[in-house]
């Protein structure tokens, strides 16, 4: 299966192996950060705040990386989307 079959899958508008992938990716490093600097705190916060932080923070790579996906076409931060 080619990455563009894998994105043709929607949620939302946006491609849903890229949603997945950004979630995870960022629980994982909220989970990292709680390890080596808060063991104190519970997991559930971590986990919550990668979930919350995915959408921003591919917005945020996408623009520097030169992306026009169309999330940020709609939002008005990038050319239209080839």
């Amino acid at each position: 299966m080619s990455i563009t079959q894998l994105r043709s899958y929607k949620i939302f508008g946006l491609a849903a192996f890229d949603l997945i992938l950004s979630m995870i990716g960022t629980i994982l490093l909220c989970l990292l950060f709680r390890h080596i600097h808060f063991k104190e705190l519970p997991v559930q916060n971590f986990i919550l705040a990668g979930i919350l932080l995915a959408i921003p923070l591919g917005i945020f790579f996408h623009i520097i990386g030169g992306v026009n996906p169309n999330l940020n076409y709609t939002l008005g931060l990038s050319n239209s989307p080839k």
